[in-house]
């Protein structure tokens, strides 16, 4: 077994800390103007546009995803969707309701998907219910669901607001763990204060354990013993190798899984990398086993081959 080393992938040490602006949640609510967003992505030639012309906004102007052309990204859209990123600093954990105040042209310009930390859970995707006018909204098309996340450490998160259909345009977000299905009225609540924060550098530090540490195996398929823990935040993904150059596809961190080694016998070898809530990623951690499928060989030395024995005189 082998522990995962505190610093950032490339890096002898991890930098400073430094520090950023955030919205503040507070008595498990936030809410924030859409153009007063953190970071912003275009993607796929789209890309979220400041705008006034829809007059009743909130703040300064609101937000519209163009060039309108009837694009439509349902999935995938992480990493492919024109995103707004927005940095909030919780002190209240739970499942947050995803409130939108929205406009929709047309039938084909109304609906959004949200998100948290780099993941866009099914919960929260497909927001829609938008008229021709400016509306609360966070029914999802899944059943009419309510839109939620779960946040589960207090600390700074990133709230992610995608494009599912261009056109459409946002004015505001709320989140609130209230579960009541009143949506807010006009405008909705004053934005949240911005404060200074500092952000987490520190990757998680973490140890992989084949097969709980022992040393032969007679199969290729294992069990990962994983045990990994963020001073800044949360753990929230682990891949693995079996050659430290190829990872598997990110997975929600667990305390175990299942793996499968490299083909023949010998000392294999399994990496793993775990990342925080924040997107550290930590240097890799190592474990081997001796994979050993071969069967024993038998030798009978004694009586010789073909040796007959009688019952005595």
């Amino acid at each position: 077994m082998a522990l995962c080393a505190g610093a950032l992938i490339g890096l002898v040490s991890p930098p400073a800390a430094w520090a950023l602006d955030a919205f503040q949640e507070s008595a498990g609510q936030v809410v924030m103007e859409a153009e007063r967003y953190d970071a912003k992505l275009a993607r796929g030639g789209k890309d979220w546009t400041a705008g006034t012309a829809k007059q009743g906004y909130s703040g300064t102007g609101h937000l519209q995803c163009l060039p309108n052309d009837g694009t439509t990204i349902d999935t995938g859209f992480v990493t492919t969707s024109a995103e707004l990123k927005y940095n909030v600093q919780f002190a209240t954990t739970g499942t947050y309701y995803v409130w939108l105040r929205g406009w929709g042209t047309s039938g084909g310009d109304d609906s959004a998907h949200a998100g948290l930390d780099g993941s866009g859970p099914a919960s929260a995707d497909r927001i829609t219910g938008f008229p021709a006018s400016w509306t609360w909204s966070r029914t999802t098309m899944d059943a009419s669901a309510p839109a939620t996340i779960t946040v589960a450490s207090p600390g700074l998160h990133t709230i992610h607001l995608w494009m599912r259909e261009d056109g459409f345009i946002v004015d505001k977000l709320l989140l609130r763990t209230s579960s009541s299905s009143t949506a807010p009225s006009g405008a909705g609540p004053a934005q949240s204060p911005r404060i200074t924060v500092s952000a987490d550098t520190t990757p998680p530090t973490g140890s992989v354990s084949i097969n709980a540490g022992a040393a032969v195996t007679a199969g290729a398929a294992v069990t990962l013993t994983l045990a990994a823990s963020d001073a800044g935040g949360t753990v929230s993904q682990m891949q693995f190798s079996n050659d430290n150059v190829t990872y598997s596809a990110a997975q929600a961190y667990a305390t175990s899984t299942s793996w499968t080694l490299a083909a023949g016998d010998g000392t294999k070898t399994v990496s793993a990398k775990f990342k925080d809530a924040a997107g550290n990623w930590c240097a890799p951690v190592n474990d081997t086993i001796t994979l050993d499928t071969t069967a024993p060989a038998v030798t009978i030395s004694s009586p010789a081959d073909g040796a007959v024995f009688g019952a005595g005189p």
